[in-house]
């Protein structure tokens, strides 16, 4: 474990860059979704992003927690040069998302096939093309995580945060006006490349700079014990990830579809929260289990630290949103700023949820990652019905509404039962 002055101004150094990172991914990704809903219809964006949504969840799912345990994994033998270890890890969870993969692919081709549901690819439904990104999404989530896991934090964010929605909206951008216009399979398929691009140097760049050889160690093979601490880690965050989600699903089925594309718009700017969230929680993961082999007391200064620097960054960001959120939104287009409220309400939620991360993170790392997916799940069912009793009536404003009281309540809990775990002598 570094000193405590190495990890402040480890922290200190990568806090500022991810945040910077975050700073510029935000605007990155801002610029790829406005340029996008200025070249489609509000219907035809929200299909967008629904898809998008969709890759994002089962590119995640494939993955069974691999990319969130790596960290814990990953970080001494990686800090040890110990790279034959570090590519067991790899090859276990590529191969295993890369079959998950395969059977989500054909699942939902086969439904395209037979015409269920809202696949099929001669309608060019956005579904049955996104769904070819779910492996390469899972790669390069795992990739990064092994970034991270060698401290190289910038390295991890920056190519996912800035270089993807820029390429995107590069490649959107030149096939529109080389075919004059653009529809939203086409913008899913070259978002695919982007993804492709990405992933490609994201590899070639852990190989050059860490994993120069590939070598295998089959004594730390070891699938039941990586599973058992990353399946549950997988659980909490889709959990969190389907709630951040299932208002634009439930909002498409109950409510208005063209104001799905309104709430996509302030869900994509209240987003930027959980950004920051991510780029420091990354920061601090690769800490936490040397600090906690280290002894409490350097767990405790570890989180504190986190804490702080999560909060300087959350709280700002925050309101810019809540008092420019007018002129943010209107970025998008015309009408777009009748989402106003919808962006304050999402921006409340997850500044709450954000600041709730590092409890998270910490009851993951010490075995009580079933208390945060109890407490996850409780509030995914809890969502889920007030969005059904208040999208009927009040439309994108009652799923916003729904969001931002249930993501706070699951907050409150997860610091309770964070607190209770901070008294414990052995933490």
């Amino acid at each position: 474990m570094p000193a405590p002055n190495d990890v402040t101004a480890y922290l200190r150094r990568g806090g500022l860059a991810l945040v910077a990172t975050g700073f510029g991914g935000f605007a990155a990704d801002y610029l790829f979704n406005v340029g996008l809903a200025r070249l489609l219809d509000a219907h035809a964006y929200g299909d967008f992003r629904v898809a998008a949504a969709f890759a994002a969840f089962f590119g995640m799912a494939v993955l069974l927690g691999g990319d969130r345990a790596a960290p814990k994994t990953l970080a001494g033998p990686m800090e040890r040069g110990e790279h034959a270890q570090a590519w067991e890890y790899l090859r276990f969870y590529f191969e295993l998302s890369l079959i998950l993969s395969l059977v989500i692919i054909a699942a939902t081709w086969t439904a395209a096939v037979l015409h269920l549901g809202h696949t099929d690819p001669a309608d060019h439904h956005a579904l049955a093309w996104v769904v070819l990104s779910v492996p390469i999404n899972a790669a390069g989530a795992l990739v990064s995580r092994a970034l991270q896991s060698a401290r190289r934090p910038v390295l991890a964010s920056l190519p996912w945060r800035i270089a993807v929605p820029l390429l995107s909206l590069l490649f959107v951008v030149l096939f529109a006006r080389l075919q004059g216009g653009i529809e939203v399979h086409h913008a899913v398929v070259l978002s695919i490349l982007a993804v492709i691009v990405v992933t490609g140097g994201q590899w070639w760049l852990l190989r050059r700079l860490e994993l120069r050889k590939l070598g295998r160690d089959p004594s730390f093979r070891a699938p039941r014990q990586w599973l058992t601490t990353s399946m549950p880690m997988m659980g909490a965050f889709l959990i969190v990830l389907a709630l951040n989600q299932s208002d634009l699903y439930l909002l498409e089925v109950l409510g208005d579809e063209e104001e799905v594309g309104l709430y996509a718009a302030a869900a994509t700017s209240a987003h930027f929260l959980l950004i920051i969230q991510t780029a420091v929680v990354s920061l601090v993961a690769s800490l936490v289990q040397p600090a906690r082999e280290e002894g409490p007391e350097a767990l405790q200064r570890t989180f504190r630290q986190g804490q702080r620097l999560l909060l300087t960054a959350l709280l700002p960001a925050a309101a810019l949103l809540v008092l420019a959120g007018g002129p943010i939104l209107d970025l998008f287009g015309a009408g777009f700023d009748r989402a106003e409220p919808e962006l304050i309400l999402l921006a409340v939620g997850n500044l709450v949820w954000a600041a709730a991360a590092l409890s998270t993170l910490r009851l993951q790392y010490t075995e009580r990652g079933q208390v945060v997916v109890a407490i996850a799940l409780v509030t995914l069912v809890a969502d889920s019905l007030l969005n059904v009793l208040l999208i009927p009536t009040y439309g994108m404003r009652g799923a916003a509404a729904s969001t931002a009281v249930t993501t706070s309540l699951a907050a409150a809990a997860i610091l309770v039962a964070h607190g209770r775990k901070a008294a414990d002598p052995n933490p």
